[in-house]
């Protein structure tokens, strides 16, 4: 999978954060239980620490967001 680097996104005013931060949510879901449909219902200590760093991440971006909004 290949990123883009953060400096090299255009801005785009046709999305709003709150709406990309639950789509990315419901996408960490369906990766967890495709995950764990592979692997019989469990996942490794590794798996799960991934998912949730992601999760964190996807936390505090919504921290730094509200925090710019309400200020």
């Amino acid at each position: 999978m290949k990123y883009k680097h953060f400096d090299d996104i255009e801005p785009n005013n046709k999305t709003d954060f709150i709406m990309l931060y639950f789509a990315a949510c419901r996408s960490l879901h369906e990766l967890e239980n495709a995950i764990r449909r592979t692997n019989n219902g469990n996942l490794t200590c590794r798996q799960a620490w991934l998912l949730r760093r992601i999760q964190r991440k996807l936390f505090q971006m919504a921290a730094v967001w509200k925090k710019k909004v309400l200020h």
